[in-house]
């Protein structure tokens, strides 16, 4: 099992490279392989590392690659938007689920400020969203936002070392959000673009040892 994760970490990092080079080569490399890559191999990994399979982690994992279907295929910003969205809240629910040890008072109180945090860094683009994806992506940022909020309390809530890897992948959720929106809407500079795909990259593999080692200990209890 250590080897397949090793193969994981090693296929991810490889990724992330290949987008580095391409910030420095754009003319001799394409970054879509770059990108359209990662949840494939995650959702490879996942199949050869576990027998008992999450099923809304696999939705979750099927909806980003249909987002990804319509970035890159389509060219459907729309409709990627999403498809995104829609596999973030699926994110959320699976948190949700799994969390039920996260106080509602707590919940109650802290959900306005988390998300007026979060949605502040959109204010400086949110007047150069298009009329036509306006809707897709406020969608797409509350189901990033509600997503690193659950990670969040989960880890405030219980702090451990299956919770910390959680919030290592909320917070990188969210900063992966904001700065792929300043990319899209504000600056076009290609940095933007690369360091958002490698928390992209970061949040994903964090949330494939979430699942994994969870829904292992959870199996462990009932047998």
């Amino acid at each position: 099992m250590k080897k397949i994760a090793t193969l994981l970490i090693t296929l991810l990092v490889c990724i992330a490279i290949v987008d580095i080079i391409w910030l420095f080569f754009p003319d001799y490399i394409s970054r879509k392989y770059a990108i359209v890559l990662t949840i494939p191999v995650i959702t490879i990994c996942y199949f050869l590392y576990v027998e008992v399979k999450n099923i809304l982690y696999l939705l979750a994992l099927v909806a980003f690659m249909i987002a990804d279907y319509y970035f890159f295929i389509e060219k459907s910003l729309s409709n990627g938007v999403i498809s995104s969205g829609v596999a973030m809240s699926i994110y959320g629910i699976i948190v949700l689920k799994q969390s039920h040890y996260i106080s509602t008072r707590r919940l109650l109180i802290s959900t306005v400020p988390f998300l007026t945090l979060y949605m502040l860094p959109f204010i400086l683009f949110v007047e150069e969203i298009d009329d036509k994806i306006f809707g897709e992506i406020i969608f797409y940022s509350f189901s990033i936002g509600y997503f690193s909020f659950m990670c969040t309390m989960t880890y405030i809530s219980k702090s451990t070392i299956v919770t910390k890897k959680l919030a290592i992948a909320g917070l990188s959720t969210a900063c992966m959000g904001i700065l792929f929106g300043v990319y899209l809407f504000i600056d076009r500079n290609p940095l933007y673009a690369v360091v958002s795909n490698i928390l992209f990259i970061c949040s994903h593999y964090k949330m494939w040892q979430y699942i994994i080692i969870k829904d292992s200990l959870e199996t462990n209890r009932k047998v």
